[in-house]
Parts: structure tokens; C-alpha cells; sequence
């Protein structure tokens, strides 16, 4: 049987949806802090979901945020939040948003628990039925020492989400993975000489700080210390410590460091970076 005009007209005004969205995350070139809010738009605009979700897990340090488009009640979201991660994720690949379990496909509840079996589950009953929530679908993307999951949760009463839901989620994948990766360097980049050093080397203290990046700026002792308001003496015994602290010899290694974008699995969670112009040297 053929389709109808109008089921023609509706896959056509999906797929048109489909490429606006994907333009849309492109051409607005988020860094970490700005990328789940456009998110939560696609999400919504694809799946007609009532929230959307963005969690991102750093590996390394076991650190987490977890992200909704409606915060709700904030007392009562994090008591849920609380019940999850401490009795139920890890109770199953699903509920751990496990990057091995999901692969490349987007997945529902449905897909994995029948109406029966969700409703029985802990989790189902402490922590989703109580939020009002029933309907979760969601994409996980692992990259560079980082989980990263978007999903569509709809409220209690909700039919489920359709295969064509699945299918606009899951082929919004890849755009959503290369666009994170682009974030991560965005954010990175965005890093000044100072914060670079900070994070290179957590043990200077914040004057040790301000000298250095004096001398990743090719400033002289004599010029530090015009604007630091101390001796030459003083500057040149700041900068042996620095050296003997970093490991480093002189001052264009220094430079060399503040000017050099650290790898990405060195460095703290990349969301809870700040962008360092304001923390620059005067010059």
C-alpha cells in the first residue's frame, strides 16, 4: 500500500526537522558549557520528549554532571538523583548508560524491560514513578576518557516512544559525538597562559602563578618586578623556585607550556574549566 500525502507530507516535515537540527548544532559552535542546552533542543524537537537529559562522566576522577532541561524541584530532583546513582545504576547495563551494552543504537525501556518488568524494578518504583517520569530513550558516546549520554524522558501516562523516535535519536548520534569533540577542543583552547600553568603545575602558589606567566609573556626579571612592586632579587628567586618546582629549565620552557594546549586526559573534568581571560596577567 502506498503512503498517504499526508504520512508523505509528515515523514518529509521529520526529515526536514532532522537536517534543521543537525545545521543548527553546527553552526553555533558550543564549547562544553553551552553544548547541552542546544542539545536539549534537538532532543525535543526530534522526539517530542517532556525533558531531555545530557550526563558526562570523566573516567579518570569518577566525577559526573548530570544535566535536564527542567530542573524541577532541586531538592527532590537530587534526592532521585541520589536514589539512582546509590542503589540502582548499577543494577544493569541500561540503567549504567554502559557505552558496551548500547553501541551505536539509540535504546528505550521498551527495548529492554517489558511494561511488567519495568514496573517491578527498584529503580522503576523509587526513583522514575516518583519523578513522574516512565519513558527514558537514550544514545551513550564514550570519546577520549569521557561517557557522554543525551536522552529523551517522557512523563508518567506517556506512550512509549516510537521507532521513528529511535531511529531520528540514533542517526543524531554521530553529529551529537563530533560535535562534543569539537567542544572539548573549543573549551581547551579557550584556556589562558595562566590557567594552563595552574594546571600543569597545581604545586606553584598564586604568586609563583603570576610570575610565571610574566615569563611565558617574555617579560625580564626587570619588567616583573616594576610590576609586582618587588626587587629584581626577589623575581629571580620566584623563578628558581619555579624551576626547581616544575622541573623545567628557564623561562622559554615556561613559555613553552603556557602557549601549549594540554592533553585532554591530563586535565580535570573539561566542564568545570573556566575561561581564563579574565585571569591573564594584566599587561
Amino acid at each position: 500500500m502506498r503512503p498517504q500525502p499526508s504520512a508523505l507530507k509528515s515523514e518529509d516535515h521529520k526529515q526536514q526537522a532532522f537536517r534543521d537540527e543537525v545545521i543548527r548544532l553546527y553552526e553555533h559552535e558550543p564549547d562544553l558549557h553551552e553544548l547541552p542546552a542546544l542539545l536539549f533542543e534537538s532532543v525535543a524537537a526530534l522526539t517530542d520528549c517532556d525533558l531531555s537529559g545530557y550526563t558526562e562522566l570523566h573516567q579518570a576522577s569518577g566525577e559526573c554532571r548530570a544535566l535536564l532541561s527542567e530542573q524541577g524541584d532541586p531538592g527532590m530532583r537530587a534526592a532521585w538523583a541520589q536514589a539512582f546513582a546509590g542503589r540502582h545504576m548499577q543494577g544493569h547495563p541500561f540503567w549504567e548508560y554502559d557505552p558496551a551494552f548500547f553501541g551505536e543504537c539509540a535504546l528505550r525501556e521498551s527495548d529492554v524491560f517489558s511494561h511488567d518488568e519495568f514496573m517491578a524494578l527498584p529503580v522503576a518504583r523509587e526513583v522514575w514513578l516518583p519523578s513522574r517520569l516512565h519513558r527514558l530513550m537514550a544514545v551513550v558516546m564514550q570519546h577520549d576518557g569521557y561517557v557522554v549520554t543525551v536522552a529523551g524522558l517522557r512523563i508518567a501516562g506517556s506512550p512509549p516512544f516510537s521507532d521513528g523516535d529511535r531511529e531520528r535519536l540514533q542517526a543524531l548520534r554521530p553529529h551529537v559525538l563530533r560535535c562534543y569533540r569539537q567542544a572539548q577542543q573549543r573549551t581547551v583552547a579557550r584556556l589562558g597562559p595562566a590557567q594552563r600553568l595552574r594546571l600543569a603545575f597545581p604545586a606553584l602558589t598564586p604568586r609563583q602563578l603570576e610570575v610565571c606567566g610574566w615569563l611565558a609573556q617574555g617579560k625580564s626579571n626587570e619588567d616583573i618586578a616594576a610590576i609586582l612592586g618587588v626587587s629584581v632579587e626577589t623575581v629571580k628567586v620566584h623563578a628558581r623556585v619555579i624551576y626547581d618546582k616544575t622541573g623545567v629549565e628557564g623561562r622559554h620552557a615556561v613559555s613553552a607550556i603556557a602557549h601549549t594546549m594540554p592533553p585532554v586526559a591530563q586535565l580535570p573534568p573539561l566542564w568545570t574549566l573556566r575561561e581564563a581571560a579574565a585571569e591573564r596577567p594584566a599587561a
